[in-house]
């Protein structure tokens, strides 16, 4: 009797150690700080580039910048909805990135004139999308991230950033003086006082 107690406890042990290896299974991986940081940025950084894209299609009268705002739109819903799944399946909870800046380039797109509304966008592209492929080459590359699922997405991403960035680059204004001139808000355009050549996307 005592043999048969003494096995059934130890089958008893034996399944318990069983359920809690399953239960510590289905827990979600736990994110490292890094892969927080950089899913809130790379979360805010789209979201921004869905903004702006939607004010240049509504604002811009250049037909290829309105393409290229239709390309960027469509890309970075793509991407968006991508991190979000990824984000969602892993249930992370993302805190909010400090996007100040970005509202502020938000608010120049929205007070642009129309004579200097393609310059104001065509700069910011170009340094939205020069950060961006920093950023996402380090989360891919880097040791701050260690999630291999966040690594492979920001990897993935990068050759489209880059498309973006040379596309772009063709579109600002020839004039050094003003391609070469940083954005601040509320600040006098010399873009008003020279004819922006006509843009074409490659």
């Amino acid at each position: 009797m005592k043999t048969i107690l003494k096995t059934l406890g130890m089958l008893l042990a034996i399944f318990a150690c069983i359920l809690a290896a399953q239960a510590q299974d289905s827990k979600p991986a736990q994110p490292q700080a890094g892969d927080l940081d950089f899913a809130s940025k790379a979360t805010a950084s789209n979201n921004f580039e869905l903004q702006a894209a939607t004010i240049a299609l509504a604002k811009s009268q250049n037909a290829n910048i309105k393409q290229y705002a239709q390309m960027i739109a469509d890309d970075h819903t793509a991407a968006g909805n991508e991190l979000a799944t990824l984000v969602k399946n892993k249930n992370w909870q993302l805190s909010s990135a400090d996007d100040q800046n970005y509202k502020t380039m938000i608010d120049q797109l929205n007070n642009a004139d129309a004579s200097n509304f393609d310059r104001v966008y065509t700069d910011m592209m170009v340094k939205n999308h020069q950060d961006a492929i920093s950023l996402f080459k380090d989360a891919s590359t880097g040791t701050a991230t260690t999630d291999a699922d966040l690594r492979k997405f920001a990897g993935d991403k990068i050759p489209a950033f880059e498309k973006h960035l040379g596309q772009i680059k063709n579109m600002q204004p020839s004039d050094p003086s003003i391609g070469d001139m940083p954005i601040t808000p509320n600040a006098p355009s010399p873009a008003s006082k020279n004819k922006v050549p006509k843009l074409k996307l490659k």
